[in-house]
């Protein structure tokens, strides 16, 4: 595959992430509110994310950033890159549904 639509692959998972991720910070603070929530934070320290938050848009905006920065960066980073914004996608995507699993309980 080429590293056009690769990228353009990777664009459109970010979309979809962001539209679960700010549904999922809407039902995060009505928790918050009801007082059903006690975490600190949605990953763990030793994550692939840098951020480390109580909802999930710092993370999405931290995997926005990745990719921009493959776009306009050379072939040798875009390759470092790749593999950990993968990482990052596939964590937010099962963190995502797994939320949306569990609240719906």
């Amino acid at each position: 595959m080429s590293k056009e639509n690769v990228l353009k692959q990777l664009q459109e998972n970010l979309k979809l992430i962001y539209h679960k991720a700010v549904d999922a910070d809407k039902q995060l603070s009505l928790l918050r509110q009801q007082q059903k929530t006690g975490f600190t934070q949605i990953f763990n320290r030793d994550s692939a994310f840098k951020n480390h938050s109580i909802t999930f848009l710092p993370y999405v905006e931290e995997l926005a950033a990745d990719l921009q920065e493959i776009q306009t960066d050379n072939e040798t980073h875009y390759k470092i890159l790749l593999p950990s914004i993968i990482v990052k996608i596939e964590l937010l995507f099962k963190m995502l549904e797994s939320f949306k699993a569990n609240t719906k309980e």
